[in-house]
């Protein structure tokens, strides 16, 4: 009798443990109108290039705080957020310059851009327009662009273990430099963990991204193509609806060709690693 008691107790167990493990989640962004919410970027960058028979290498260490106020939520989900950046501070390392620079041109200039609710930027437009610069050059005209991107949410219900595949294009246009950057990414939804004192949806991911880009330099033009890994983990307060942080790492494989006065090749490997958290909100 008491062992199939016990017998009993277990399979009640199994039967609840199952059905948590296929509770299914509604994943989408939730932004209250009028109230603004702050992220903080960290974003460390190795980079080697070999240029006329010489290595070079160069560090780039960034530390960002960008404001996203609520100008407008949607029918249907969503928002029309305006950005804008509180702090930039970038750290840059070279055989021929050690420095740090706070790009104050690029503070508090804002950018609005019209959001879905699974995270796909369905409009942008620049509200304050910048003054090109030297310094504008080293910092990489972040304020012509959100620094950070949302990750992309199932478009329905998924549960724990499911997998789904997104594509993102972004196009890029700063300094008289145009990029695009095409990325394949492949979500899992790992379970429910504790992250910043918060209950989050762990979500992993690795994907593909080809780079193509057309500019000039020093008078001669630059056309560079790669292409690269990436992968890493987001956190998301379902309740809130609310990513609270991400951390990454990609890999880049890129050739610069050059023409003009001179005519080479650059091959150039990236490396960078990232984290981006949810300050106040």
């Amino acid at each position: 009798m008491l062992f199939s008691r016990i017998v009993v107790v277990v399979l009640l167990l199994v039967g609840v443990a199952a059905a948590r493990a296929q509770q299914s989640y509604t994943l989408e962004y939730k932004f209250d109108k009028g109230k603004t919410y702050r992220y903080a970027d960290t974003i460390l960058s190795k980079t080697t290039q070999e240029m006329m028979g010489q290595e070079m290498k160069l560090s780039n260490n960034v530390y960002a705080v960008t404001r996203l106020v609520t100008e407008e939520v949607g029918k249907e989900g969503g928002a029309t957020l305006v950005m804008s950046s509180d702090t930039i501070v970038v750290a840059s390392k070279n055989p021929r310059i050690d420095t740090t620079i706070i790009p104050v041109e690029l503070l508090h200039k804002r950018n609005r851009i019209s959001l879905s609710a699974h995270g796909d930027v369905l409009r942008r437009e620049v509200v304050d327009s910048l003054k090109v610069t030297g310094v504008m050059r080293i910092a990489g005209g972040f304020a012509q662009r959100e620094l950070f991107r949302f990750a992309l949410l199932p478009e329905k219900p998924v549960v724990v273990g499911e997998k789904w595949t997104r594509k993102r294009i972004d196009t890029t246009e700063a300094m008289g430099n145009k990029g695009v950057n095409s990325s394949t990414y492949e979500y899992t939804l790992v379970g429910v963990e504790k992250y910043r004192g918060r209950d989050c949806l762990k979500i992993t991911y690795t994907g593909k991204v080809t780079v193509t880009s057309k500019g000039s330099m020093m008078g001669m033009d630059v056309f560079t193509e790669g292409n690269g890994t990436f992968s890493g983990a987001f956190y998301f307060d379902e309740r809130a609806g609310m990513g609270i942080g991400e951390e990454g790492k990609t890999d880049l494989e890129l050739t610069a060709a050059l023409t003009g006065q001179q005519n080479m090749t650059i091959p150039i490997s990236q490396s960078a690693t990232s984290k981006h958290v949810l300050l106040t909100e």
